[in-house]
């Protein structure tokens, strides 16, 4: 009998034990979640860093799509009715057709020399 007694004594120690513990469990268990989320979930540190990263790029196909319709809308209004300037209609219709007015004082320079 002594030894049957002695058992409920352990039982009932290890059990009390398990209950004093079982909060600092729950409350590490709840901490460890949570921190994960914070660092590796869907709106964690990680996900925001490629959702920075994916903006950044996003900003800068934006604006280089910006400066090209800024620079076909200044050529379209250059080319709009009666607003054509007849110098700058020569002047490219000279470098497509790659030809000179003869009436153009044409210079050849040196070929520039290669630094030594």
């Amino acid at each position: 009998m002594p030894g049957k007694v002695k058992e409920l004594f352990v039982l009932r120690a290890i059990r009390h034990r398990l209950r004093a513990a079982a909060p600092l469990v729950i409350f590490l268990a709840l901490t460890y979640y949570f921190g994960w989320n914070t660092v590796h979930g869907k709106s964690g540190l990680e996900a925001q860093h490629v959702q920075q990263q994916e903006l950044a790029q996003a900003q800068a196909r934006f604006n280089a799509a910006e400066t090209a319709r800024a620079t076909w809308q200044t050529r379209i209004a250059d080319l709009n009715g009666q607003s054509i300037q007849r110098d700058m209609l020569d002047e490219q219709a000279r470098q497509v057709l790659n030809l000179a007015n003869p009436r153009d004082l044409v210079i050849q320079l040196a070929p520039p020399k290669a630094a030594e």
